[in-house]
């Protein structure tokens, strides 16, 4: 066989074997390349890539395959494949040649070389050989290779199962062929998330039982280049948000939202991750509705601070962000708000200008209200700033704001005009350019009332005797009117009226209006002032009724300047107060009222008689318990008497101090009596005033409180030692400070308290409230967790002051004594009186009788 048959077949071999590296690299190829698509399509799948890992993974991918293809497929086809190589590689395979081929083809291709090694005709014999036996082998038999089949199957069965998948999940494949390059849909789920951040008027939609903040604006154009956030949440520093995920399709049972917080680094100036993400449960909640009940999830974002934050949320295999949120600062107010009430024009006020929130006026008036605040205001469109008025029913009223250059930058306005009736509440909605409103609530109350009649309240009109409902005057009585008179605007005027009780119509007594005559361009909200009403000037040119006791009755009415109409079609009149309280004066004579008084006396002398009697019974109880110190534990039969003994005497000691007070409120309207109706005309030494008045000194510091006792005490102790002048220093300095404890008929000018201090030392009173710490002691003495010996010690201290009560008791018993003489002249004139009437009488009836 010839040399060019057997390179022939080296070459066919040669071929064979490079097919054979083809196969082989290409089926390592595709089975690398269907697992690496594999694996990339269920990582994607389970862990749901962002794009920027999913590109990464994708050029990882790409480098694997290249490597392999240049290994298994460049590297290989690439080799030179010499015929010796070939030969070798055919002997290996073919035993039999015994290194023949390989001979034969180095001798031929190299004759000189071997030109001396052996003969000619022995060269060509060996190569005839080789060649024959060569010709008859198939060379390609060589190079069979059963593992290049199963890498072929292999890589046919890879491809089959990608394709296979590719066909059956064309949708899925589909979705991850445009995702792989970092772009593309999201991956379908069995759960579908919707994502809400509920906006404030969405919020009764999905009740909270937390009070939420909601202010916040959503911007579709913003972005964070960094982080690669487009559409921005812009949130009010200190707000809330109220997150809400309603799942749909598979639902799951538990749904978590995570947190990333961000904020710029000073140096690079961009957003950089502050500390480790938050990962937080979601509350799961139903709601039924018309399609059913629907199941979602909600979380509350309280006080948001961090300057960037985005929010992922998950929920069964579904997730839904990152939602971007910014805060930003709320418009606020940088200065106090003023308030300018302009009034309506009858009210004769002026304009008033206060910093106090809450707006208080008549309807009518106009207000306006100025601010600044910490950044320009949106002030059109349906979202502009205003001040709202909320009322009661519901509704609100608007009034837009306006801008007040002359104030300053930032600097706005705004004017409710003519205000109407109600209660209600306005507020300001401060909404900036961005449309974030205020975070906090600024406003107060709204109150407009009507202008309302003004009120009389009469503090005093001259107290009736004791208990009878009519106050009992002297025709020429001379009664301090103290009153009250308030409107919520101002008084204009007032007016008195009077007439006697059987007429029908009053009469105005013009003297009183002539001191309020400057309230009519000057009108004021309270006026308090007093009036001596004399009778004698009340009642001038006028006749009390004929037959009966002649009653005096009359009221004070004020007026304010606003103008009614009492009936249709009358003239506007100022309106009066409503209720005027009515005084009833019964005119008497001097003997008469001198007998009511005497008759009260005999009462009071009864009543302190009794009293002091019933000291001096319960002084003599609290000895006799001292000089039983064994049964002050109250533990045996006779203790237990001598306790319910002792709580009798509390009760009476407590009896005893409300006597004390009625008689001082007594005392007191006989002293206006006496000074009222000048009873002193007839006693120009006034002893009866004097005696009334240190009576109801001397039971003022005998029941005084705890108050009081502090303010006299140091006088009192002083006095036990003090002479001369000093006696009257101290003296006034008690009466003094006794005064507020008095409501009238307080010691004048005129009286002693030079004696009134030498008759507090004659009685040794040197510690005020004896009869309110008498009191006070029995308390202690009765309660049961006190020692024996601490009740003795109780009880001593109790007669002390049991000893006081009495000596004050016998000082004003003497005092009361001294009317006596008083009473028995009065009566001894009246008898007179009636004798010499009875006489004239007798002696007019002789003389006619003997005409």
């Amino acid at each position: 066989m010839s040399l060019s048959l057997i390179e022939k077949k080296l070459a066919q071999l040669r071929g064979h074997i490079r097919l054979m590296f083809l196969s082989w690299g290409l089926a390592k190829l595709l089975i690398w390349a269907a697992g690496l698509t594999l694996w990339l399509y269920y990582t994607d799948l389970v862990l749901k890539l962002p794009g920027g890992m999913r590109v990464g993974f994708l050029v990882l991918s790409l480098l694997i395959l290249a490597v392999i293809a240049i290994r298994n497929l460049v590297y290989p086809l690439s080799r030179t494949l010499s015929d010796e190589d070939l030969a070798l590689l055919v002997e290996r395979e073919y035993p039999l040649l015994n290194d023949r081929l390989i001979t034969s083809l180095q001798l031929l291709k190299s004759q000189e070389k071997y030109k001396d090694a052996a003969s000619g005709d022995m060269m060509r014999a060996v190569v005839s050989e080789s060649f024959d036996i060569a010709g008859k082998l198939q060379f390609n038999e060589a190079v069979r290779s059963r593992r290049l089949l199963y890498m072929v199957t292999g890589s046919v069965l890879a491809m089959a199962i990608v394709f296979g998948h590719a066909v059956f999940a064309r949708g899925d494949m589909s979705t991850w062929v445009r995702r792989a390059l970092g772009g593309g849909p999201e991956w379908p789920t069995n759960t579908q998330l919707e994502v809400m951040i509920l906006a404030r008027d969405q919020l009764p939609q999905y009740p909270t039982t937390e009070e939420l903040n909601v202010n916040f604006t959503f911007d579709p154009e913003a972005s964070i280049p960094e982080l690669r956030a487009t559409g921005i949440y812009e949130v009010a520093a200190g707000s809330d948000l109220r997150i809400i995920a309603r799942p749909s399709g598979e639902d799951p049972v538990e749904a978590e939202i995570r947190i990333v917080s961000f904020q710029r680094d000073p140096e690079t100036g961009r957003y950089v991750q502050v500390g480790s993400p938050v990962s937080r449960p979601m509350e799961r909640a139903a709601m039924v509705g018309g399609d059913g009940e629907q199941i979602f999830f909600s979380y509350n974002k309280l006080s948001i601070i961090n300057p960037v934050e985005q929010i992922t949320i998950r929920a069964g295999d579904a997730t839904a962000g990152p939602y971007t949120v910014r805060v930003i600062p709320p418009p606020e107010i940088t200065s106090s708000i003023e308030i300018s009430y302009v009034y309506p024009e009858y009210l004769v006020l002026p304009e008033r200008t206060t910093n106090e929130p809450a707006i208080d006026a008549v309807a009518g008036t106009h207000v306006r209200v100025k601010f600044t605040t910490s950044k320009p205001l949106q002030l059109e469109g349906p979202e502009a700033s205003a001040l709202l008025v909320d009322f009661n029913v519901g509704s609100s009223q608007r009034y837009l704001l306006d801008t007040d250059q002359a104030s300053g930058e930032n600097a706005y306005s705004v004017r409710i005009p003519g205000l109407q009736l109600g209660m209600s509440r306005w507020r300001l909605k401060l909404v900036d350019r961005q449309g974030i409103e205020n975070g906090q609530r600024i406003g107060d109350l709204m109150q407009v009332k009507e202008d309302t009649a003004p009120t009389v309240r009469v503090l005093f009109s001259g107290d009736p005797l004791v208990s009878n409902q009519f106050v009992y005057v002297t025709e020429d009585a001379v009664i301090p009117l103290e009153f009250d008179l308030r409107d919520d605007y101002g008084v204009g005027s007032a007016r008195m009226f009077w007439r006697y009780s059987i007429d029908n119509e009053f009469t105005e007594y013009k003297p009183f209006a002539e001191g309020f005559k400057h309230l009519a361009s000057k009108p004021e909200r309270e006026v308090k002032g007093a009036f001596e009403l004399e009778f004698s000037k009340l009642l001038a040119g006028t006749l009390p009724p004929a037959g009966t006791r002649a009653s005096v009755e009359l009221y004070i009415q004020a007026f304010d300047l606003n103008q009614v109409k009492p009936e249709d079609g009358s003239p506007p009149v100022f309106q009066g107060s409503k209720h005027n309280t009515t005084m009833t004066y019964e005119l008497t004579d001097v003997d008469e009222l001198r007998a009511k008084v005497s008759s009260q006396i005999r009462q009071i002398k009864t009543t302190i008689n009794a009293m002091l009697t019933n000291q001096a019974e319960l002084l003599q109880i609290s000895l006799d318990a001292l000089e039983q110190p064994g049964l002050l534990d109250f533990r045996n039969e006779k203790g237990e008497a001598l306790r319910k003994d002792l709580n009798d005497a509390y009760r009476r000691q407590n009896q005893l101090l409300r006597d004390a007070e009625v008689v001082l409120s007594r005392f007191g309207v006989f002293a206006q009596v006496y000074q009222f109706n000048r009873l002193e005309r007839e006693d120009l030494a006034r002893p009866q005033e004097s005696r009334i008045q240190t009576v109801r000194l001397l039971l003022a510091v005998a029941s005084a409180d705890r108050d009081l006792q502090q303010a006299i005490n140091n006088p009192l102790v002083r006095l036990e030692e003090a002479e001369d002048d000093t006696i009257r220093t101290l003296a006034h300095e008690v009466i003094s400070n006794l005064r507020r404890s008095l409501l009238r008929a307080l010691p004048e000018p005129g009286f002693s308290a030079d004696s009134f201090g030498k008759l507090i030392q004659e009685n040794r009173v040197y510690t005020p409230g004896c009869l309110e710490r008498g009191r006070g002691i029995y308390e202690n003495v009765l309660e049961v967790g006190i020692k024996p010996n601490e009740r003795r010690e109780l009880l001593s201290e109790l007669t002390k002051q049991q000893e006081l009560t009495v000596s004050v008791l016998r000082a004003v018993q003497e005092q009361v004594k001294k009317w006596e003489g008083y009473d028995d002249i009065l009566q001894g004139f009246r008898n007179l009186l009636k004798n010499q009437k009875d006489t004239n009488e007798g002696v007019t009836d002789e003389a006619r009788d003997g005409d």
